[in-house]
């Protein structure tokens, strides 16, 4: 239990102060990188400490069991009073298991912090206050020059948006407001395949996040020159 323990702490540092989240690890090392260690990522280190933590519980379990007459004897020794040992033994017992049980009744709150900011920055930037998700006809580039403008508001939506290996294809399509079939064709992948990982799908396919991050550039740039469209999350 004790050589349990240690590997429990210490992944639990490594997952924390090495192989940081996405903003940490943007401010520290840029956006185009992904940490590793031994050729693992911090989600799978995550997985590692997860089954060590359940072999764990599964010898301190059987600690108790090889150890319950002393235990017995010691908790008699500690209330005297019966009534009074049998309440604190239900107490004990009910906690501990709310406290190792509770993920599994619990949801998630799904927040969208994200797309939130998304709307807000570029209304600020790119957005006519009165048409509210447009860019007037007159404000767009002639179509003979390069799409700069296009690829400009396509680059300040994508500066402040982090895509890491744990997200679907269709979470990132859907997060950036453009088609999932459209992406998945431009980097090579089936569409069936758009809700799997990515960083699963980037092992399987060959392809590296900067070219995910491209081909999202370039599908956001290619919006029409006349009306660019905000992608817009509902609610």
């Amino acid at each position: 239990m004790l050589l349990l323990l240690m590997p429990l702490a210490g992944i639990g540092f490594l997952i924390k102060y090495v192989l940081i989240p996405g903003i940490q690890r943007n401010e520290r090392y840029g956006s185009d990188v992904e940490l590793e260690f031994l050729g693992l990522t911090r989600h799978q280190w995550g997985s590692i400490h997860l089954i060590i933590s359940v072999v764990f519980l599964v010898l301190l379990l059987l600690h108790v069991i090889l150890h319950w007459k002393m235990i017995v004897g010691i908790f008699k020794r500690m209330i005297p009073n019966k009534t009074l040992r049998a309440i604190s033994a239900t107490l004990i017992g009910t906690v501990g298991f709310l406290l190792i049980a509770f993920p599994l009744f619990v949801k998630p709150e799904v927040i969208t912090r994200e797309s939130l900011h998304l709307n807000r920055k570029f209304r600020q930037e790119s957005y006519d206050a009165t048409t509210r998700g447009r860019i007037r006809n007159e404000d767009a580039p002639s179509p003979s020059s390069p799409d700069k403008q296009g690829r400009a508001l396509a680059e300040s939506i994508f500066a402040d948006h982090e895509v890491n290996g744990s997200q679907t294809l269709q979470f990132v399509a859907r997060k950036y407001g453009i088609p999932v079939e459209k992406l998945a064709t431009d980097l090579g992948i089936p569409a069936s395949k758009a809700g799997e990982k990515v960083g699963r799908l980037r092992k399987q396919y060959a392809f590296t996040m900067n070219d995910l991050r491209r081909s999202i550039l370039t599908i956001c740039s290619s919006f029409d020159k006349d009306t660019l469209e905000l992608p817009v999350t509902p609610g």
